[in-house]
This record gives structure tokens, C-alpha cells and sequence, in this order.
């Protein structure tokens, strides 16, 4: 069984090669079960993914642009240079999932759980929001968090370390993360805006 590892946080490989995947060629009907497959192209963009569970799958420079994802859970499955820019995924379970390289931009997540590791690589989330969701078992490293914006959110043990986090919104929802002492300067300048702090000398 391959893993993944970032810092504490362990996740688990789909089982299969990429190459030895059926390519899908059409989004999931409702309540649909999609297992070991491979996702590229546009096949999902703009999808109604509504109570679908995606497991053991890869997904490589695929386009889930505008796509809502409503219920269901995604689990073993790595979504490497993927573009879900201003995609929408509501009350839906993650784990074991990895996002490297992806274009998160103007995506919601509400209601999220992360029931199990979650790992966002050097993926771009300008002006992403994250409501109410759990995201305790998620963990961070190499994004861009411009406008990133945490409401309400359980972060109690989520690694945030290796990120500039002087732009994000919501700070309150950090509790409990796990942060470095270099990143104190950039949550010092969070802290000052989000709480629209007036200094003085």
C-alpha cells in the first residue's frame, strides 16, 4: 500500500496504477459509486455531482471548473494539476485525499468533513472559502492563501506550516492548528485586518 507523507500527515495512494485505469468518459449519474478510474479532460466540467462517492481514483489535469458536488465522499484519490476553479463541494466527506498543483480559485467548500488525511500541495486558493467544515485531519504546504477565507470553521489540529498566511480571512477558525514561529509576522498582519485592529506608536 503506498503512501504520502507531509510532515505528520499520512495518506493513502489509490491502489492502482493510473495506467491500468478505465478512462471515464461521462459524469456520474446521482448517487452513483465511480471506483478505480481515471479522470482527464473536461469530462466533469460544470458536473451536477450530487451524492456521488469517488474512490481509489486518479485525476490528472482534469477541469472541474464550475463544478458542484453535493453529498457523497471522495477517498483514495489524488487530484494531481487540476483545475476546480469556482467549483462548489457541500456536505461531502474527504479522506486520504491529496490536491498537488491544483487551481482551487473562487471554489466554496461548505460543510466539509475531513474524516481522514487531506492534503493540499502547492495548490493556488485565492479568494477559496471554506464554511463550516471540519478540516482537522487536513494539512497544507506551498499554497497560495490570498483572501482565503475560514468561516466557522474546526481547524483543531490542522498543519498550516509552509504557508504565508498574512492574507487569509477568519483567523478565529485557526484554534488549535498547528503553526511555525515564522509564521507569526504573516497571522500578526491577518490578526490586524481581520480584527480591523488600530495601531499606534
Amino acid at each position: 500500500m503506498e503512501t504520502r507523507t507531509l510532515r505528520g500527515a499520512t495518506a493513502v495512494l489509490p491502489g492502482e496504477d493510473p495506467d491500468d485505469l478505465d478512462q471515464v468518459e461521462a459524469a456520474p449519474r446521482p448517487g452513483a459509486s465511480v471506483t478505480d478510474a481515471l479522470i482527464t479532460g473536461d469530462v466533469w466540467t460544470r458536473a451536477e455531482l450530487t451524492q456521488v462517492t469517488l474512490s481509489r481514483s486518479w485525476l490528472f489535469n482534469a477541469d472541474l471548473s464550475s463544478t458542484r458536488w453535493d453529498g457523497g465522499a471522495i477517498e483514495r484519490c489524488v487530484f494531481r494539476g487540476c483545475t476546480l476553479v469556482g467549483a462548489n463541494i457541500g456536505n461531502t466527506t474527504l479522506k486520504n485525499v491529496i490536491f498537488e498543483n491544483c487551481r482551487l480559485d473562487y471554489a466554496a467548500f461548505s460543510h466539509v468533513r475531513t474524516v481522514g488525511p487531506t492534503l493540499f500541495l502547492g495548490c493556488s486558493l485565492t479568494e477559496t472559502t471554506f464554511q463550516h467544515s471540519n478540516l482537522t485531519a487536513a494539512a497544507f504546504d506551498g499554497c497560495k492563501l490570498a483572501a482565503t477565507s475560514l468561516e466557522e470553521c474546526d481547524l483543531r489540529g490542522a498543519d498550516l506550516r509552509g504557508n504565508d498566511l498574512a492574507a487569509i480571512a477568519g483567523v478565529s477558525s485557526l484554534r488549535g492548528a498547528q503553526l511555525s514561529e515564522t509564521q507569526l509576522a504573516g497571522l500578526t498582519e491577518a490578526v490586524v485586518r481581520d480584527f480591523q485592529l488600530n495601531l499606534s506608536a
